[in-house]
């Protein structure tokens, strides 16, 4: 009923408004002008104060309409995932259209528009995307594209999409994935986790494959539970045949590193519940993993002394007066895209086993980056595999200053500058 009213008040003052228009734009009205102003200006904030009410009623009727179907979900997941939801979860419905505006506030929130070009700064420089990539705009339409709802561990609320019914089955398990984090949250405290550390994207990644892994195993258990044959084909299909074409046209390296933690996450989290079922699971966010390298190869995060990754210091980071504008670590996903990328699959699983830690800084003239490895073996394939990039990546430009020198058996010190004078300087701060 309210719904009604409220928007036949808006067609109402609409209509209001559109006849004071035409009545101050007569002659007659001009001397009255000031406060035919005013009174459109009340008009117009009382025609929007509705429309919001009408927003805000048509969200209530949403969520109240998916509340029957939301409980059994959440039953559903607690029964899977073992544990219970100490609170409810609060809810919130987003316009779809809202969505690109939404990952910009929540990208926002972490990143500044200079860290955005800072870091798209250095990975072109490692040869991971084209110099002056759009990053920002493109992460976020990649985001846009491919949200179907979503969980924030800030706000600790889910947001689900007023045209996404759980009528759906589609809609129902991605509902069970993002109930998951929740969980995660009430029990683990997501914000804990290193997910947004800006100096250290590998470490990032493995807690985030943590996360997304698990609640990628839950979802699906959730869909061998709930769907039959055919409908589970359906809901599959669906997936395959979303539009993709932001995920297409993306770069190689974003592509990856977007379906990381849901992919090798699902493979690395399955491992751990081989060995001991969820409650290995919840043991892990004891001492989440750190590197990308320990969930490509579960048995380093499982081992009785796990391979932790070795952290490259360095006493001072300023360089002929400069200090970088990217400081991070690449690990060995990164380096398998990457190679992968300029030479082939093979050579980018090749190149980067036996990774055991890495830091790279970019600067406004050149980059440097060291390179840990678990053997001379390792070292050499790592620099054989360098050398061919550099000679592919920089065939059209014979004057850059590329160097990538062993510095003992195990540690590789890559240099990229377009100027001698910085590879010099570089090299000798950064190659003791």
């Amino acid at each position: 009923m309210i719904r009604r009213v409220v928007a036949f008040f808006c067609v109402f003052i609409i209509g209001l408004l559109a006849a004071e228009l035409l009545r101050y734009s007569s002659p007659f009205g001009e001397r009255t002008s000031g406060l035919a102003a005013r009174r459109i200006a009340l008009l117009t904030e009382e025609n929007d104060r509705l429309r919001a009410l009408v927003v805000e009623s048509e969200k209530s009727k949403a969520l109240e309409k998916s509340k029957a179907r939301r409980a059994v979900v959440e039953r559903d997941v607690e029964a899977i995932r073992g544990l219970k939801f100490k609170t409810p979860v609060d809810y919130q419905v987003l316009d779809r259209k809202q969505i690109k505006a939404v990952i910009e506030g929540k990208l926002a929130e972490v990143f500044s528009e200079q860290e955005f070009v800072n870091i798209t700064a250095a990975l072109s420089r490692l040869g991971l995307l084209e110099a002056g990539f759009p990053l920002r705009r493109k992460y976020i339409d990649l985001l846009g594209e491919q949200v179907a709802a979503f969980y924030d561990q800030h706000q600790h609320k889910l947001f689900m999409f007023e045209d996404a019914s759980l009528e759906n089955e589609q809609n129902r398990v991605v509902l069970a994935h993002e109930l998951t984090h929740a969980l995660q949250d009430q029990h683990f405290g997501l914000s804990r986790l290193p997910l947004e550390i800006k100096t250290d994207d590998d470490r990032a990644a493995a807690a985030s494959a943590l996360c997304e892994g698990e609640a990628t195993l839950v979802m699906s258990e959730f869909m061998l539970k709930n769907l039959s044959l055919g409908s589970l084909k359906s809901a599959l299909t669906a997936s395959l045949t979303q539009n993709m074409d932001q995920i297409a046209k993306a770069p190689r390296y974003l592509r990856e590193m977007l379906v990381f933690p849901y992919l090798r996450g699902q493979e690395f989290c399955g491992a751990l519940f081989s060995q001991g079922g969820y409650a290995a699971l919840t043991k892990a966010y004891e001492n989440p993993p750190s590197s990308t390298a320990q969930i490509l190869h579960p048995e380093k995060f499982a081992a009785e002394e796990r391979e932790e990754p070795i952290r490259i210091e360095w006493p001072d980071l300023r360089v002929k007066g400069e200090a970088p504008i990217a400081d991070n670590v690449l690990g060995e996903m990164g380096i398998r895209i990457l190679f992968t990328e300029w030479l082939d699959a093979a050579a980018g699983e090749h190149a980067s086993a036996g990774w055991r830690g890495d830091r790279y800084l970019c600067f406004e003239h050149g980059l440097v980056w060291k390179t840990v490895w678990a053997s001379g073996q390792h070292a050499a394939a790592f620099i054989e595999a360098e050398k061919k990039t550099f000679a592919k990546r920089y065939a059209s430009e014979p004057g850059r200053v590329t160097r990538v020198l062993l510095q003992n058996e195990r540690e590789v010190l890559v240099i990229d500058t377009a100027d001698e004078a910085w590879a010099a300087a570089l090299e000798a701060q950064f190659g003791k």
